[in-house]
């Protein structure tokens, strides 16, 4: 049988048996003024079904945002954490989420943001979702004619970094519009992606810039939180 250890419990079983009504009441006594709380979804854990996750919406009028607790009787608790796996049902349950909605975007993503690395039907091919600033993903980079030989990938660059990130996204997507090869590209991804490359003053505009944030933050809204991230491609086009 695996073993539970709960977290963090922020409340007990006097305070109140964990009904909607309840759950929103605590909830709505701990939140600023002016932020509206919902219940969007409750379940039973399908592992353990004396728990339920229920998944709260959290809106000021301009931010909305999704909060995960866990019920049992009259227990509130932020995560449940399973010994044996290291499994953090939160954790697990805030991807699943990310995904759903990381898909809904990814569906009518302009194909000009799309940066198509192998074209090869035999094999699967994986999102990556970037950052031209991020150590980790030069990392990435380095070793990405390994990766193509087994996989296609798809690149979305969402800085995590601030302007100069953005300003090299920018580059990037502007000088791939005159390559075609994949070793073409690769090298424009590296020249951008180099720890010492400067983005020359007044290389891009202000607007540009813009627009690259709102590519990103389409993608940050939905959950994404860090770079490098990758995911099948058939789990965000499946209907």
């Amino acid at each position: 049988m695996k073993k539970i250890v709960l977290t963090s419990m922020i409340a007990a079983s006097a305070l109140f048996a964990a009904t909607d009504a309840q759950i929103l009441g605590f909830y709505k006594q701990i939140v600023p003024q002016g932020v509206n709380v919902e219940i969007s979804s409750r379940h039973k854990l399908s592992d353990h079904q004396e728990y339920e996750a229920v998944v709260l919406t959290l809106n000021n009028g301009s931010i909305s945002q999704d909060e995960i607790i866990f019920t049992k009787g009259d227990l509130l608790l932020p995560d449940i954490l399973d010994l044996k796996t290291g499994k953090s049902y939160k954790g697990e349950l805030q991807e699943q989420m990310m995904i759903t909605k990381l898909s809904a975007i990814y569906k009518n993503e302009d194909a000009a943001n799309i940066i198509r690395l192998g074209n090869d039907s035999k094999k699967a091919t994986r999102v990556m979702f970037s950052d031209p600033e991020c150590p980790y993903c030069r990392e990435e980079l380095k070793n990405i004619e390994k990766t193509l030989q087994n996989e296609n990938l798809k690149i979305i660059l969402t800085p995590v970094h601030d302007k100069s990130a953005l300003e090299k996204s920018y580059l990037i997507y502007k000088d791939l519009k005159s390559v075609k090869s994949d070793s073409d590209k690769v090298k424009v991804l590296r020249k951008y992606f180099a720890e010492n490359f400067k983005v020359p003053e007044h290389s891009v505009t202000d607007e540009q810039v813009a627009q690259m944030d709102n590519l990103r933050r389409k993608y940050l809204l939905a959950g994404l939180r860090s770079v490098p991230f990758f995911v099948d491609e058939t789990i965000l086009t499946k209907k």
